[in-house]
């Protein structure tokens, strides 16, 4: 069962879109260095159809709905995306270095997928030198095929230095 301790609407992790992140527990990647370690620890409010439901419904004015975490869980989380995309975009930080074959299933319902743990030396996704990617889904179409392609938006995070 997927728990979450907190959710605000943010702006930055997600470029152009209004984000309601969802701050899942029970992490068990802990990452050296992770600045959120209070999430290592399975408690919380728990994460249902429902409560994503309430919690769409309490927060109109987002465009996307971003998971932090969950890969103890994924397919409670495959259940959580497939109902929440047909309201709002949806991305998931993944702190694995890939998503498992066996739920490879969850990216026809993500618009957005972070992939990689936080390694403190390399840094965050604004870090030039991070191991972390961040993809955007961007649907294609030619004159002979329909496919889906992941772009990689990583480098949208790089600070720029004057």
């Amino acid at each position: 069962m997927l728990k979450y301790l907190y959710c605000k609407e943010i702006f930055r992790e997600i470029p152009g879109e209004i984000t309601l992140g969802v701050s899942l527990t029970g992490c068990t990647i802990k990452c050296n260095g992770c600045h959120s370690k209070e999430l290592w620890k399975d408690h919380g409010t728990p994460l249902t159809i429902e409560s994503v439901q309430q919690l769409l419904d309490k927060h109109q004015g987002i465009s996307c709905l971003l998971l932090f975490g969950g890969e103890h869980d994924i397919p409670s989380l495959i259940n959580i995306v497939r109902i929440a995309r047909g309201r709002v975009k949806t991305a998931w930080y993944c702190g694995l270095d890939a998503i498992p074959s066996q739920y490879s299933e969850i990216l026809q319902y993500l618009d957005y997928v972070k992939i990689g743990h936080y390694d403190q030396k390399l840094g965050g996704l604004e870090s030039p030198t991070t191991n972390q990617r961040l993809y955007k889904y961007s649907p294609y179409y030619s004159e002979y095929t329909i496919g889906k392609s992941w772009r990689d938006i990583t480098s949208s995070f790089y600070k720029l230095k004057c």
